[in-house]
């Protein structure tokens, strides 16, 4: 009997229970919620096919701008005039007159050049002088004002005079206060 209570306290209450399904699965789709997905799916095959057709209708649209540009250039080389055979001695007088022409623009050239250079060595020529007149009054300011290093030399040799006379005239003034030094230091003594 104690084995038929331990098997009776091993198995639970809820081991009898009748297990049920998850009840979104069971529910059987209503018409509406159909008709909403289909809907939405017919809403995403039409965007697909407005990708499709907006893809396709640009490369239609670059075709036949080719095959029009295409014909605008044919039209264009057709309503050309052509060239007759007896305008060749035209060609050969042209040819001689844009040679002369050519010949001209060279010397019309070499004018322009040679007045360049005449101006650039004019430039250059006023320059160098500008610059010498600008030493010659550098010089002459310097002249007159003395160079730094003459300033100081000259400045240098006032300072030791200045000090040489003072040494001179503070060693008889301190001879004189030495003597009071001692004298003061006997006084305290």
């Amino acid at each position: 009997m104690a084995s038929t209570g331990q098997t009776s306290r091993n198995t639970s209450k809820y081991s009898h229970k009748r297990a049920t399904q998850n009840p979104l699965l069971q529910r059987k789709p209503c018409k509406e919620e159909d008709r909403m997905r289909q809907v939405f799916l017919k809403k995403v095959r039409e965007a697909s096919d407005d990708k499709k057709w907006e893809t396709r209708s640009e490369q239609i649209l670059r075709k036949d701008f080719i095959s029009r540009q295409k014909e605008w250039e044919l039209d264009q080389a057709r309503s050309a005039p052509e060239i007759p055979q007896a305008l060749d001695d035209d060609d050969e007088d042209d040819e001689h007159e844009a040679e002369s022409n050519s010949l001209k623009e060279v010397d019309m050239v070499d004018q322009i050049l040679s007045h360049e250079n005449q101006e650039f060595e004019a430039l250059v020529s006023s320059i160098q002088v500008n610059a010498d007149q600008e030493d010659h009054h550098q010089q002459k300011t310097m002249s007159d004002y003395g160079s730094d290093e003459e300033e100081y030399d000259r400045l240098f040799m006032e300072v030791i005079s200045r000090q040489g006379s003072a040494k001179s005239s503070t060693d008889t003034v301190g001879d004189s206060a030495q003597e009071r030094d001692q004298e003061m230091d006997f006084s305290l003594g």
